[in-house]
């Protein structure tokens, strides 16, 4: 299998900072941006988590060495994953319902502010 060189100047990790940029301003609740420094260095959205501070979030990341490049949902760090069907290029609009719709079904800890 043949891994792209990926870092924080690789285009493709640009492009998918810029679209998680995008989807993360149409959430109707706050997100943190992180980077995962210690694989592909795109940014994801982190949800929160459930416990204490080392316990793992929610995530929604694109995975940008994945031939796809969809959208995921990971639930409590990848305890559960749901695949959106949503590529890079879906509008954020879009992704924000799904992320939202996911963010209900898993209770996610920056959705329970939300009024519904």
């Amino acid at each position: 299998m043949n891994t792209p060189d990926l870092d924080s100047n690789n285009p493709l990790i640009e492009a998918v900072d810029t679209a998680v940029r995008a989807v993360a301003i149409q959430l109707p609740f706050p997100v943190k941006l992180e980077a995962d420094m210690g694989g592909t260095f795109a940014l994801h959205l982190d949800l929160g988590n459930r416990g204490n501070n080392g316990d793992p979030s929610d995530t929604v990341s694109i995975d940008p060495e994945g031939s796809a490049q969809e959208w995921y949902f990971d639930a409590e760090g990848g305890v559960q994953t749901v695949v959106s069907g949503l590529d890079i290029n879906a509008r954020p609009e879009r992704v924000s319902r799904w992320i939202v719709e996911q963010a209900r079904q898993f209770n996610s800890p920056a959705i329970r502010g939300l009024a519904e």
